[in-house]
């Protein structure tokens, strides 16, 4: 009995990678995920999946069990097994590969492990961001009385006190003092709750583009990468644009003595993704690229708690402030970074009832 593709379409709503083989190890079906990641079918019946998509040289123990499999009609599940695709780039996955004598079919179906541990080190790390973000608050009331009364002495003595020299520190003390509580204010204040509408994304990135251009040096290249298929999200238009600037002026700070400086907005839609510890069918992923020297390893832990910035001046509150705003979005930030090249990647759930809305 030959497979009916008609019937398997209830599997593209796994987020798992499902492909069919033949005996001959050709592939006669992929489901989304595995269209997603890469697998492809080939119209050229010279080529299977190991000449054209995996190479023994390669891939020797998984195509000696898919042919082991084969032999023997038989299934078999591994796990942490490594997987090298045809551009070389190694993936951890679990696989299954069951013979089915009823449709004379190969079935693979593979989870990528990544994902799983992406899962446990982002609620892991949630967990740690709360107490860290409780804790500044904590320390924040604390400071913000001891500020007034720093700040209202030294108006008193800036009245009392008329020479240039006392004038000119007391000014510093207010100003810095007025700075520490402008800092303190925004620990303090939650996030606003989010006005909830369907918007065009793509029309707030190119808020956000205006905003950059307007503030950023002219030596510094914006690029934009858009995928016109992405749909409406349903979110507070104003506080995604207040997120996403607040990133990508964290990438102007990072590059500014950069040679040939360059930061890259970019819109896709993805697949099987986990946010905040849940993987989710369909996502929208925003990517803030820059061409700096990349984040200390040291803090690569510690990117988004509040108080921590990488620049002598910095507050270290912007990416604090992102975060809370993506994430009362039910969305997530994750970020990667080399010695040449940084990427924040902003993740919003695309959910099933939004899918009928008009591309933008």
């Amino acid at each position: 009995m030959k497979v009916d593709k008609s019937e398997l379409t209830f599997l593209n709503q796994l987020t798992s990678e499902v492909i069919i083989l033949n005996k001959d190890m050709y592939i006669v079906w992929l489901n989304d995920s595995a269209l997603n990641k890469g697998w492809f079918l080939n119209s050229n019946k010279d080529k299977n999946l190991i000449s054209d998509q995996l190479s023994e040289e390669t891939n020797g123990p998984l195509i000696s069990l898919l042919k082991k499999i084969i032999e023997t009609n038989s299934s078999q599940t591994k796990r942490d097994f490594e997987l090298v695709t045809s551009n070389f780039k190694k993936r951890d996955i679990d696989i299954t590969v069951r013979w089915s004598n009823a449709f004379e079919c190969l079935i693979l179906e593979i989870l990528c492990v990544d994902n799983l541990n992406k899962i446990i080190d982002s609620t892991k790390t949630f967990s740690t961001q709360k107490i860290a973000a409780n804790l500044a608050r904590t320390l924040a009331h604390e400071v913000k009385n001891p500020l007034s009364g720093i700040r209202g002495s030294a108006q008193i003595l800036s009245k009392k006190l008329k020479d240039d020299f006392a004038s000119k520190f007391l000014k510093i003390i207010i100003d810095e003092t007025d700075r520490l509580n402008a800092i303190v204010t925004k620990i303090l204040t939650p996030p606003s709750k989010p006005n909830l509408s369907l918007f065009n994304i793509h029309s707030a990135l190119e808020q956000v583009y205006a905003l950059a251009e307007a503030d950023i040096d002219k030596n510094i290249e914006l690029v934009r990468d858009y995928d016109p298929s992405i749909p409406e999200i349903n979110g507070d238009e104003n506080l995604f644009i207040q997120a996403i600037l607040n990133i990508v002026k964290n990438s102007q700070q990072a590059i500014e003595n950069t040679e040939k400086p360059c930061i890259t907005i970019k819109s896709r839609i993805e697949y099987g993704k986990p946010i905040n510890g849940t993987i989710h069918q369909t996502i929208c992923a925003i990517d803030i690229k820059d061409n700096g020297p990349g984040i200390p390893k040291d803090l690569h832990d510690q990117v988004f708690f509040p108080m921590v910035s990488v620049k002598e001046n910095g507050s270290g509150l912007g990416l604090t402030i992102a975060q809370d705003i993506i994430r009362i979005h039910g969305g997530g930030i994750v970020f990667e970074s080399d010695p040449n090249e940084t990427i924040f990647s902003i993740h919003i759930p695309i959910r099933i009832e939004n899918k009928e809305v008009k591309s933008a």
